[in-house]
């Protein structure tokens, strides 16, 4: 069984420090319920009730449906919407989709206030873009069949709807605004590229990372050489709306630009804690992040981070408030997998982040009516970035 400490965001992406277990940890699992008396007189009910519905049900049972059903029944009694479990078809997309590249239909989707499946990007050049897609549309049906994102559960079930093998056709009705649209999404190929860069007003560069996995690091490391070379003034790192990531991701992009120190630790309920560090070589220049509501756990821990060590200013709305640590693990005999809560996870200064967000040092609401997750940033447009570019502005 293979072991990954992860910091589960917002949605269904994580943050994962690799490292692998093997029989001991199956061992030291077991030897918590005691011996293999104990531990077959704890599970005599669940057998009884199996061979009941296997030997007398009125119709023949999927066995390994019912199984399944038992784990699923076993994690959800803890009411944590962020311990699960992965088949191995789940587990192997999630896999893909860690790496920046899967084939499915292009979207970046999460469950909002209301309950909703509200799609947060679209990825360029694939498939929902090719149908017409747009950010801020809510996903209401897949296939006919109605979905919400009432949890995480009802989300990965919704996402899954909307894979499939290349060429596989997918009927998404999604609502914009007041109307109802039906859009064919055809499956392919999706490149997720992480990181957008530009040039603002002033020699002010601007850098946005979506989430933090695929090609975050290298996108982001080559964006910086880029500002780095026009000798800007000022950065701005734009985390809206990113909902996550991987641990050593947002670690290594942390180092890129905070002096030496911790960036994060966790803690397991045995007081057990685990540092994660920056060295001394970093990029010093003036530095303001944009946060909003959507900026969940690897965006918490960067932007936390800014503010702890004075690197530089958050500018936005507060954060979403994921500060605790999973586990996930793979099953190395079929390839399904689970993940549980197994930490929580503080800041710098030692702050809990969790169900409070970040504060930002200047809160600046976004106009309702303007889409920030365009990709595209647009200071005149967008109050929170135009706040951003003057603070540094002015301040340099």
């Amino acid at each position: 069984m293979k072991r990954r400490n992860a910091l589960w965001m917002a949605l269904t992406w994580v943050l994962v420090i690799a490292c692998t277990a093997g029989a001991t940890t199956v061992l030291l699992l077991s030897g918590r319920v005691g011996g293999a008396g104990e531990i077959l007189a704890r599970y005599a009910r669940l057998e009884a009730i199996r061979r009941e519905l296997s030997e007398n049900y009125y119709q023949e049972v999927d066995e390994d449906a019912l199984m399944e059903g038992a784990i699923r029944g076993m994690m959800d009694a803890l009411e944590d919407p962020y311990t699960f479990y992965y088949t191995p078809d789940e587990m192997q997309r999630h896999d893909a989709q860690s790496e920046g590249t899967y084939c499915g239909v292009g979207l970046l989707v999460q469950n909002n206030d209301d309950g909703e499946i509200e799609i947060i990007r679209v990825y360029e050049g694939g498939p929902a873009d090719v149908a017409g897609a747009q950010a801020g549309d809510r996903i209401v049906a897949v296939d006919g069949v109605a979905v919400s994102g009432v949890s995480v559960q009802s989300l990965s079930e919704a996402v899954d709807r909307m894979r499939g093998d290349e060429g596989t056709a997918v009927e998404v009705r999604v609502r914009r605004e007041s109307a109802l649209l039906d859009l064919t999404l055809v499956c392919g190929d999706v490149h997720i590229s992480n990181v957008n860069c530009a040039m603002l007003e002033g020699n002010i560069g601007y850098i946005e990372i979506c989430q933090f996995s695929g090609d975050d690091v290298e996108g982001f490391r080559a964006s910086m050489e880029q500002l780095q070379d026009a000798q800007v003034r000022g950065l701005i790192v734009d985390l809206r709306n990113n909902p996550g990531g991987l641990l050593n991701d947002v670690v290594e992009i942390a180092d890129l630009l905070l002096p030496e120190g911790v960036v994060v630790y966790t803690e397991d309920r045995a007081g057990n804690r685990v540092e994660f560090s920056s060295d001394a070589e970093h990029w010093d220049v003036p530095l303001v992040v944009l946060i909003n509501d959507m900026s969940a756990s690897a965006s918490e821990i960067l932007a936390a981070a800014v503010q702890d060590f004075d690197r530089g200013a958050l500018v936005g709305t507060r954060s979403f408030g994921k500060g605790i640590v999973q586990s996930l693990l793979t099953f190395e005999d079929d390839g399904a997998g689970m993940q549980y809560t197994c930490a929580t996870y503080y800041t710098p200064s030692g702050r809990c982040i969790h169900a409070t967000g970040v504060t930002p040092d200047y809160i600046v609401e976004a106009e309702e009516e303007y889409d920030n997750i365009s990709g595209v940033p647009d200071p005149e447009g967008d109050v929170q970035l135009k706040f951003a570019l003057e603070l540094l502005t002015r301040d340099l």
